[in-house]
């Protein structure tokens, strides 16, 4: 008799444990859903499900005033903190760096000199135009294939 109960209380888990895995699914393609349609789309910003979840902060508002000559120092400053020793020198990249109108948020590329003299080092900083704050930063080598 204890057999039966033991089979039974086996096959409630499993199936709690299915419908939980099913709705851990759903609210995850829920999410990827929500951040999709966030960033693509007329070009006006919306906070997604994981931006709140995640406690980012949406960019901020107001009259724009950080010009580009400002924002690339304050890349190059956060940069050169990131790579430390190495560092030698940043070289703006034209091409590739460019502003926002709608986020007012300027993409700065820096192609960078570190003393190992590996090629193909470059850091990218969004820079806000209203508050000067760095609302990302990133640093890429070959020999360092991911951001950090």
């Amino acid at each position: 008799m204890s057999s039966k109960g033991a089979v039974k209380e086996s096959s409630a888990a499993g199936q709690i444990a299915k419908w939980a895995l099913l709705l851990a699914f759903i609210l995850a393609l829920g999410i990827a859903l929500d951040e999709f349609t966030a960033n693509s789309g007329d070009g006006e910003y919306r906070r997604s499900i994981w931006d709140r979840l995640t406690g980012q902060e949406p960019p901020p508002q107001g009259r724009a005033e950080v010009s580009v000559q400002l924002a690339q120092e304050l890349c190059r400053q956060q940069v050169r903190q990131a790579v430390g020793e190495m560092f030698v020198r940043a070289h703006f990249d034209n091409r590739s760096s460019r502003y926002n109108e709608d986020l007012k948020v300027h993409t700065i590329f820096l192609d960078l000199e570190v003393t190992s003299g590996e090629s193909g080092v470059y850091g990218r900083c969004d820079v806000s135009a209203v508050d000067r704050r760095i609302l990302e930063y990133r640093v890429k080598g070959w020999a360092n294939p991911f951001w950090r």
